[in-house]
């Protein structure tokens, strides 16, 4: 069996009439090879209908109710005990969020205090924080000692067989 070919007609000047069939197939004929026309894209179009181009208008008239929470009345008195009430509600609120404020202000000085103590821990570990001086006392100290230790090689392995006999007993040093 012959594999497919597709042939590409849409460069060609050809076009395809209905005659002979009745107007209502060819408006139906019509309606179907348009819908098979493909749109171009959303994004390319200048202007459409599905998105929309600009911000909502924001309503006329803003009342002071919706400013301050408090809705408007006749009574006077209402009225200031209303806002009175209205204020202190955001004075406490201002207090609360001053209040964490504080705290989170207190636990960042906190994580910079042990950052710091971290990094001064560091650089001990590391040898940053040891002074030279201190280093080459350390290491003058050690020379002067082993100055004034004068012993021969054999004074030595003598006090070494010693040690080894009071510690693990009387036993043949040679017999490894």
């Amino acid at each position: 069996m012959a594999a497919p070919t597709a042939i590409d007609l849409t460069n060609s000047g050809h076009f395809t009439e209905f005659s002979g069939s009745s107007p209502e197939d060819i408006s139906y004929a019509k309606t179907f090879w348009q819908s098979v026309q493909l749109q171009p894209p959303m994004e390319s179009r200048l202007v459409s209908s599905d998105i929309k181009q600009r911000l909502r208008v924001a309503p006329s008239g803003i009342h002071s109710a919706v400013m301050t929470g408090v809705p408007k009345t006749n009574d006077k008195v209402l009225n200031d005990f209303m806002m009175r009430a209205k204020t202190l509600e955001r004075l406490e609120e201002y207090r609360v969020i001053q209040k964490y404020a504080h705290e989170r202000e207190q636990d960042i000085q906190l994580l910079h205090k042990h950052r710091e103590e971290r990094k001064m821990k560091e650089e001990i570990s590391r040898g940053k924080g040891l002074q030279k001086k201190k280093v080459e006392e350390a290491f003058l100290r050690s020379q002067s000692e082993a100055d004034l230790i004068e012993e021969t090689p054999e004074e030595q392995l003598r006090q070494l067989d010693e040690f080894e006999a009071a510690r693990f007993g009387s036993r043949d040093s040679d017999s490894d």
